[in-house]
């Protein structure tokens, strides 16, 4: 029976009470008058509270999606229709929730993932509040998750200073950022605006821009590294193949004069160790290009550090250099232990080469944990390198060193890379720094 047929039923009821209780007052039956009189205020009580539960529990259910609480679990079916309908409302509503909250767990991870910095805001009574930050941003610029502008201000001056100036319209440039006491950056900046349901956000987006040249210069010079070496390679198998056999043949010649003997053995020579030094060459542009993927296990990092500033210590000896140390008990991690020595062979080298010459030769090595991330900074007390070949130092194949190949920091760059790190250079009070960054999980 349905709520309004309810209310009737119980209207007609206590009418016809009211109508027999008037009859029986004028048939002087007062104690049956006081019984039937009991009766309609016991069933006005009843149609109160009749009527309370129904619109308790349709306040119930609206208040529920009004303030999208979605935690009411009953299914059971309702002796009411409108109750029924509206229940029905509430489990479609529910359900479609519960499909919002899977598409912006989908959206956030995806936005999570870009390698690209994003930052919302949404203006709020003419201020603005940080409506989202993705986590690419957050780990850029070493910022916890903040959700005001005047942290905002406060961690990064040189961001909202540029947007003040920009008067928060659409704009697409480039700005320079500094992250703490490092060197600043130069990111491609983009922002725009957005109004949705009456709310109007702001959107920012940053994309470093020696991340982009690095890829793309790494992915041009692997592509032409890989072209070279096959085209090398097709000239210097026969090459060197009928050198040697030349020299073989002439080594058995007595129909030659001594003389003749002797310059077509120094061509060939010539032509030998051309080859030798263009294999070796290609040797190394195959130890760039065919990088083997890292053999992951739990390595602990300060184990390897000490290990392989032992196997340099004669050399340290032999130039008199100072390294001092201050290697933290990090979490062990999963990296490749044969590549990721020979990395810090490399940077040891390198420093050793940058004091070797000088008259204060210090090297430091620190090994530390910061953000979910290990570092470790190999410093030296050397000139460093002059600021307009400094963006070259990563090319493959360009060394300032009469003896060098010029593959030692783009190999080390490359494996660093292959462990999802970085590889970084900097000036930092008078010393040179070259900092491996991994992240630890």
């Amino acid at each position: 029976m349905s709520f309004h047929l309810n209310l009737i039923f119980r209207l007609l009821l206590i009418l016809i009470l009211v109508f027999t209780a008037m009859f029986i007052f004028n048939q002087e039956l007062y104690y049956s008058f006081a019984f039937i009189c009991s009766l309609i205020v016991l069933l006005f009580v009843e149609f109160y509270f009749y009527q309370k539960k129904f619109y308790n529990t349709i306040d119930r259910i609206v208040l529920a999606m009004l303030y999208e609480d979605y935690s009411l679990k009953s299914s059971k079916p309702q002796d009411n229709e409108l109750l029924n309908n509206l229940h029905k409302l509430y489990l479609k509503r529910q359900a479609d929730q519960q499909k919002n909250e899977v598409r912006e767990l989908v959206y956030l991870n995806i936005l999570n993932s870009l390698e690209t910095g994003i930052l919302i805001f949404e203006r709020k009574d003419d201020q603005l509040e940080v409506f989202f930050i993705n986590d690419y941003f957050t780990k850029l610029f070493d910022i916890p998750n903040i959700r005001t502008w005047y942290n905002l201000n406060r961690l990064l001056p040189s961001l909202t200073d540029h947007l003040v100036q920009l008067n928060f319209k659409e704009s697409k440039g480039s700005i320079d950022i500094q992250i703490e006491q490092e060197n600043k950056q130069t990111f491609m900046l983009q922002t725009s605006t957005t109004v949705s349901q009456e709310q109007k956000y702001f959107i920012v987006l940053l994309d470093s821009i020696q991340n982009v040249l690095d890829k793309k210069e790494k992915d041009t010079w692997e592509n032409l590294m890989k072209i070279i070496s096959h085209e090398i390679m097709n000239s210097l198998t026969p090459i060197h193949s009928l050198a040697h056999n030349t020299q073989e043949i002439l080594n058995e010649t007595d129909n030659l004069s001594e003389e003749d003997i002797d310059d077509i053995k120094l061509s060939v020579q010539t032509i030998v160790n051309r080859t030798n030094h263009l294999q070796q060459f290609i040797d190394n542009y195959r130890k760039l290009t065919m990088l083997p993927s890292p053999k992951k296990q739990l390595v602990n990092l300060k184990g390897l550090l000490t290990n392989s500033l032992k196997t340099l210590l004669p050399i340290f000896e032999k130039h008199q250099i100072t390294v001092e140390t201050n290697l933290a008990d990090t979490q062990a991690i999963q990296v490749d232990k044969q590549q990721l020595e020979q990395v810090l062979i490399n940077l040891l080298t390198n420093a050793i080469h940058a004091v070797c010459k000088q008259p204060t030769r210090n090297i430091s090595v620190r090994l530390f944990e910061k953000n979910n991330r290990v570092l470790i900074d190999i410093a030296d007390s050397g000139n460093g390198v002059p600021e307009e070949i400094k963006h070259k130092i990563f090319i493959p194949f360009y060394t300032t060193r009469e003896e060098g190949a010029g593959i030692g920091l783009p190999l080390s760059k490359n494996i660093v890379e292959l462990h999802k790190g970085y590889l970084t250079y900097q000036r930092r009070e008078e010393t040179t720094v070259f900092s491996i960054n991994l992240p630890l999980y």
